[in-house]
């Protein structure tokens, strides 16, 4: 049979098909196929498949599972491992790749907030109840940068009054009520009703607060704000429909202290935002780097027959300089 028969039988090109007869048996190709010297130890995968099964880490996604590793036995393992084993017991999710998003609007200017309280994101949403055509409403209130919800409030009415009654409370819940002007953060909202009625701008103008608008049709303007409602809606526990404003704000008193306090959050490094909001995120970094540093010397002189401790030396010498 010819090289072209054989090719187009396989569905391959002549090259790559040369390129495998000269590679057969050559110590090149053999060595090619060896355990890559960084390849997780047997203690690390004992400790991903005791994680992934860990009946309280159920509702993480890999990349929790990859920070709880590191907060309770000190090992670094990637979150893209961690996928291949769910892989390999088919429980894992989807990772597909996004949409084409080059072509998105531009959003409002807030590339001035390197900092918590410059910015805070605000909007409001429906709560379902038992009858038909009937809300309670949620206003929250986010901090852009550290994403920790500042203030929030449930009532059965969306009116700028309720507004007004949302951010005293996030003020008074940063001692932000005696602050001046140049001291209060900015809002960003959309261009609701309440956002632009006439007592909620003299709200903002009489404490000096400069309002941020979003464009028309334009949700990912005020896309933080967005994903929190997200965030919200799709918890494990959120009920869904909610019988009295007393039972919804019972729920919310328990959701936003585990949301601040304890939420791992993608775009915060998987800290919570109470980690960013108070500066705390630079020690958990550092301690972070620590423990992957010193997971890859142990693993690399596990696989290459090393002694560990040179090299974790090594490793935090270098971390300190």
């Amino acid at each position: 049979m010819s090289y072209e028969r054989i090719c187009e039988v396989l569905g391959m090109g002549a090259r790559r098909l040369e390129r495998w007869k000269l590679e057969n048996g050559s110590v090149e190709a053999r060595e090619r196929t060896q355990k890559p010297y960084n390849a997780l130890t047997k203690e690390e995968k004992r400790a991903v498949a005791e994680v992934v099964a860990d009946p309280r880490h159920a509702d993480e996604g890999t990349r929790g599972l990859s920070v709880r590793l590191m907060e309770e036995r000190e090992i670094y393992v990637s979150h893209v491992s961690i996928w291949e084993y769910e892989r390999s017991i088919e429980v894992n999710g989807h990772r597909g790749h996004r949409r084409n998003q080059t072509n998105r609007p531009e959003k409002p200017d807030i590339d001035f907030a390197n900092g918590p309280n410059e910015l805070w994101s605000w909007d409001i949403t429906k709560l379902r109840t038992p009858m038909a055509y009937v809300f309670f409403y949620l206003v929250a209130i986010l901090d852009c940068w550290s994403r920790k919800v500042v203030g929030w409030l449930v009532s059965d009415r969306a009116t700028g009054e309720e507004v007004q009654r949302s951010w005293d409370l996030a003020l008074e819940n940063e001692g932000l009520t005696q602050a001046g002007p140049c001291q209060m953060p900015k809002s960003l909202s959309d261009r609701g009703t309440q956002m632009r009625s006439i007592p909620v701008r003299q709200f903002f103008k009489k404490l000096g607060i400069d309002q941020l608008f979003a464009r028309p049709r334009t949700p990912n303007d005020n896309a933080k704000c967005e994903s929190l409602f997200s965030t919200v809606k799709t918890a494990p526990v959120y009920p869904g429909i909610f019988e009295t404003l007393a039972q919804a704000v019972s729920y919310f008193n328990a959701f936003f202290p585990w949301y601040n306090g304890k939420h791992l959050h993608t775009a915060l490094e998987m800290m919570t935002p109470c980690d960013w909001h108070t500066g705390l995120y630079l020690a958990i970094r550092q301690e972070r780097n620590r423990i992957k540093q010193e997971t890859f010397a142990k693993r690399r002189a596990e696989n290459l027959g090393i002694t560990p401790s040179e090299i974790i030396q090594e490793t935090r010498h270098c971390l300190t300089y």
